[in-house]
Order: structure tokens, then C-alpha cells, then sequence
């Protein structure tokens, strides 16, 4: 892949494209790309070997409990970049990293990245500004989780799914990434039963339907306005785990 192709799909993330000129280029030179299939990037016991930003295919991150209970925690699009708290701190990921299919990656080792960064302090709060990024993003994610109902959450996962990763198609937007209800009850961290009531519940409405290898939105707009429905309180809680 040629620079110009590889400074476009990163240029998908804001944070990229924001970055000045001579900082971007440093990055891609330094960097690798890594061609994978339904691979293991890393682990999370892994002692941190950079930061990567997917360029094609799929990325997800999960997390395996003690008890055995799956965390699903998030499904990249490519121009994101992941591995970042890790790569600063040189402490182990803390959660799996996984290619579904042909997927192709870029990679800034840790060594390649300090050099990238250079000692300058102008480049390193850059690099500290993509974790912050990130760390907005997932205390939303668990305000969201605590605040919400069941099929708010999963209205909010199934838009988020249909903008990064939807195709469009007559009679909707397809999202063709092969999840399972395993897939999606931890992503919103409910049991398999409550996700296929879920389902059906938009299918009767409408909303969404479900093949066996892919999820079609119908009703993208009827799917925002269950995204923003009103939030209940702490004590509405277990009744609107009752009222999916």
C-alpha cells in the first residue's frame, strides 16, 4: 500500500488527520504494515509492543473474566487505532485483539513510536490526546450501561455498528460482520435470551431484521429515537430490565 492510500484510510480518524504534516509523515515512515487472518494481534497478558491502527477488515477487542464471562468490548473500523494506554505505559494490553478474516493493520512499534515522538513534548501530549479520546469514549460508554434500558443500549450499539460498518442496500443498511447473539449480549452485557428478545421485538416493530451471517437495519431514524429516550433513574433500573 502506497503512502497516499495508507495516509487516507488514517485520515478517517480525526485525531490523524489533525496531526501536523511532519509529525504524520515521521508515523508513516516508522510504521509497518501487517497482513493477518483470523489471527490473535495480542493478548492481554502481552507486554505492549506499540500502538496499531486498522486499515481494512475487522478488529475486535474482548475480555475474558476469571469466571468465564465474555466482555465485548468494542469493534473497530478501520483509520482506528488501539493499543495506545499500553504503549505508554509499557503494561500488558489488558484485553484480547483479534482479526475476523483478511484484515490488514498498521503497526508503530514502541521503540518506533518513542522515536516517532522523539522527546519532543508537543508530540507526546498528541499521542496523549488519543488516549483521552479514548477514555471519553468508554466513560460514556459506561454511563450509557447504567442509565439506560436494554433496548436503548442496544439501539445505540446497532446505529454505532450501521455508521462504522453498514452498507447500504435498498431496504436498508446491511452490517456484515458475522456476530452472534453470543457476540452481542456481551457487547451490551446481557444474557443470550434477552438479546434474541431484543431482536425480535425490532423485527416486529420493523426496525431490524437478522440473516444468518448479517443484521439489516430498515429503520435507521426509528432506531435514534429509541437511542434517545428518556434515561431512567437508579430506581427504575430493574423495572426497565423487566420492560425491554
Amino acid at each position: 500500500m502506497n503512502k497516499a492510500a495508507l495516509r487516507a484510510v488514517l485520515g478517517r480518524s480525526d485525531w490523524f488527520a489533525q496531526l501536523d504534516s511532519e509529525f504524520a509523515d515521521d508515523i508513516l515512515e516508522l510504521g509497518r504494515i501487517r497482513r493477518l487472518n483470523d489471527s490473535l494481534i495480542y493478548s492481554a497478558s502481552d507486554v505492549a509492543d506499540g500502538i496499531f491502527a486498522l486499515i481494512s477488515g475487522q478488529v475486535r477487542m474482548t475480555r475474558v473474566f476469571r469466571s468465564g464471562q465474555l466482555a465485548y468490548l468494542v469493534m473497530a473500523s478501520p483509520g482506528a487505532w488501539f493499543g495506545i494506554s499500553a504503549a505508554i505505559d509499557g503494561k500488558p494490553y489488558g484485553y484480547d485483539a483479534s482479526t475476523i478474516g483478511s484484515t490488514v493493520l498498521f503497526h508503530l512499534g514502541r521503540e518506533r513510536m518513542n522515536r516517532a515522538i522523539g522527546g519532543r513534548v508537543e508530540r507526546f501530549a498528541t499521542i496523549a490526546c488519543l488516549l483521552s479520546d479514548h477514555y471519553r469514549a468508554a466513560i460514556d460508554a459506561l454511563i450509557a450501561q447504567r442509565n439506560r434500558r436494554p433496548k436503548q443500549i442496544f439501539a445505540n450499539v446497532l446505529t454505532r455498528l450501521a455508521e462504522r460498518h453498514g452498507r447500504r442496500v435498498e431496504n436498508g443498511v446491511v452490517i456484515d460482520l458475522h456476530l452472534s447473539q453470543e457476540d452481542l449480549a456481551a457487547m451490551i452485557g446481557v444474557g443470550r435470551q434477552t438479546i434474541n428478545r431484543l431482536l425480535k421485538t425490532l423485527e416486529q416493530e420493523g426496525i431490524a431484521s437478522v440473516n444468518y451471517a448479517s443484521l439489516t437495519i430498515h429503520n435507521i431514524e426509528a432506531l435514534e429515537r429509541i437511542c434517545t429516550e428518556p434515561d431512567f433513574g437508579d430506581d427504575d433500573y430493574q423495572r426497565g430490565l423487566s420492560s425491554l
